[in-house]
């Protein structure tokens, strides 16, 4: 590709990337193109990027000469990038963010490109068992979708939320926040529903101003990709307590540490009252994992726990201390453990004998 133009060559580069399932695609100076696909790392040739050509990539995709400047003075440039020509043909979008970086011993650039996909996976596609589609229903309170980074949370959140929009039945308005966006619906068949997407903090600042403002647009659904810190934490939970559906994210790996992680993201002076009104209003908490697939790409486990009045009671009239130990009896008791979803991948054929045996001695 070196004798394309850049914009031409820089395209065709990121669409080959997109269409060989690339989740990460990394330009650095005077290195070789690395990429991330289904897990895997490795080079896309031997070809190194010169200062210059890596420069002209990042003033190519922010649309102006003020990019290596910005780099300069030590910002961050978080942008997207869309490959369209014509408006004809297939879309790919791109999430871009360049840094000023050490190369060595050089000072250099650093750009990471995440392609998005088009039409978010739907919900067949990503293997969602039946319980939890059951337990995915309802118009009001917490639905908490969780796991470690690059576990599938926001492809997963992308299903339900286009499982939503494309049911005629649902007549929702979903208001999402995200930072960044990384999924988009203007492509999926609406039915009766509508959806409104911001980005933090490009187009609205904070994640609690978001949610601030999405409380006064009359929505049914809240969307807040993750939860960081208190202040978040505690806008999510006057959300929760005011009638609406919230749909968001932390890094956790179980259920019972999802409780203990937000629990402990409380701000110390309300914990107590935020606490008691998260568990008043939990519905759900899911738990996801991938895991190398047959196909040779990945596919997700879970452990979920559909979160019923018994159980919150049952917390409620608990000492803290013990809300571990009965959050992994109700996963077992009511819910979806770890080693079940291995089972049921192994069944199903979508992982290996050796796969699940190296998943379960993990769950040990």
């Amino acid at each position: 590709m070196r004798d394309l133009p850049l914009d031409v060559d820089l395209n065709t580069l990121l669409v080959h990337c997109a269409e060989m399932g690339a989740s990460r695609v990394q330009i650095q100076t005077d290195q070789p193109v690395e990429i991330r696909v289904h897990g895997k790392n490795s080079q896309l040739g031997k070809d190194r990027w010169n200062p210059r050509r890596v420069q002209e990539a990042i003033r190519f995709m922010y649309g102006s000469e003020v990019a290596t400047s910005a780099l300069t003075n030590a910002e961050t440039i978080d942008i997207s990038h869309t490959v369209w020509p014509g408006r004809k043909g297939p879309r790919h979008s791109f999430r871009v963010n360049a840094v000023c970086a050490s190369v060595g011993a050089e000072k250099g650039i650093t750009i990471t490109i995440r392609p998005l996909v088009d039409l978010p996976r739907t919900l067949d596609e990503q293997n969602v068992e039946p319980r939890l589609r059951d337990a995915l229903e309802g118009d009001n309170g917490g639905f908490w979708i969780c796991g470690a980074t690059g576990s599938g949370k926001t492809t997963l959140i992308g299903g339900i939320t286009r499982a939503r929009l494309e049911n005629p039945d649902c007549h929702c308005n979903i208001v999402e926040g995200s930072a960044p966006l990384e999924l988009l619906y203007d492509l999926v068949d609406r039915k009766n529903a509508t959806i409104s997407q911001s980005e933090i903090p490009r187009q609205i600042k904070s994640f609690p101003e978001f949610i601030r403002a999405a409380m006064r647009q009359e929505p049914t659904d809240i969307i807040v990709g993750e939860c960081r810190e208190p202040e978040t934490i505690e806008a999510a939970v006057q959300a929760m307590i005011s009638g609406h559906r919230l749909v968001s994210s932390v890094h956790t790996f179980d259920p019972a540490s999802t409780i203990r992680r937000i629990e402990a993201l409380c701000p110390p002076d309300q914990r107590d009252s935020l606490t008691i009104s998260f568990v008043e209003n939990l519905r759900l908490i899911v738990n996801q994992r991938l895991l190398p697939s047959t196909d040779g790409t990945r596919t997700p486990i879970r452990e979920f726990l559909p979160v019923t009045r018994a159980f919150r009671n049952k917390l409620l009239d608990s000492p803290r201390d013990r809300w571990p130990s009965l959050t992994h009896e109700a996963v077992e008791q009511t819910g979806q453990t770890y080693v079940q979803s291995i089972a049921q991948a192994l069944a199903e054929k979508r992982i290996t004998d050796a796969v699940a045996a190296k998943a379960r001695d993990a769950e040990m």
